[in-house]
């Protein structure tokens, strides 16, 4: 009797392909680890960059003097004026400079969600909660796609900048929008593999820290548990009523 209440439950599993496993350890998720942690530390250098950058207009000042005294005067030798970037022509250079800024966090953990994506059984800081929380961010696909979307756009707000000269962190903005471009492909690939979760239960379940399949295996055996006791329970009822008769 026991066998056959428990048929139909491992026969349903069995038939929703529980029993294949569901992982999001791939190649393509240690490259995007390997990826994010070098572009975390160029978004970092850049930062430091647009902080300390200076600009220095001589040029454009002794065109001005140029022009106002009828090219009598060409130039003033000896000229040197320099400006910090972030004041050089707010608010547009103070928004390439935040720009820059506000996306560091973001930057720093998305090095780390990948890495609980690419070894799933890792615990981070000692804490599963916070490895969960990093892992269930962006388990699903859009949001992993939104993470680097976002991440290259706003990189890609220090172009502004050329309307001055070519600073050189722009050069380091320009490789973090192809680094997070080539990341945003990483995760497209990433999530055509067939075993890579994807619906909304088995992210669920990744978020939580464990496979789908290893949960849905612990479900079935506490079932199989509660099955032995109610029959053990029913048996003992049996036997009380043929010994009132």
């Amino acid at each position: 009797m026991a066998s056959e209440l428990q048929a139909p439950s491992t026969q349903q599993d069995i038939e929703n392909g529980v029993t294949a496993e569901k992982t999001t350890s791939t190649p393509e998720m240690m490259y995007l680890f390997c990826l994010s942690s070098a572009a975390a530390v160029v978004q970092s250098v850049a930062l430091l960059g647009w902080l300390t950058a200076k600009y220095a207009p001589a040029d454009e000042i002794n065109d001005q003097i140029n022009q106002i005294s009828g090219g009598q005067v060409q130039s003033i030798d000896g000229l040197k004026t320099e400006v910090g970037f972030i004041g050089l022509d707010p608010p547009l250079t103070t928004l390439v400079f935040f720009a820059a800024l506000f996306v560091i966090p973001t930057a720093v953990t998305t090095p780390l969600s990948m890495f609980t994506h690419w070894k799933p059984a890792a615990v981070l800081f000692g804490s599963q909660q916070v490895t969960d929380t990093l892992r269930g961010q962006f388990a699903a696909p859009f949001r992993m796609k939104y993470l680097y979307g976002v991440q290259a756009v706003m990189n890609g707000i220090a172009f502004l900048s050329l309307k001055y000269t070519f600073f050189w962190p722009l050069a380091l903005n320009i490789l973090n929008v192809v680094l997070y471009l080539v990341g945003l492909a990483l995760v497209c690939k990433h999530f055509q593999n067939p075993n890579v979760p994807t619906d909304l239960a088995t992210t669920a379940g990744s978020m939580m820290g464990v496979s789908a399949a290893a949960s849905r295996i612990d479900s079935l055996e506490q079932e199989v548990k509660n099955l032995k006791k109610e029959l053990e329970a029913l048996k003992n009822e049996m036997v009380a009523v043929e010994a009132k008769i």
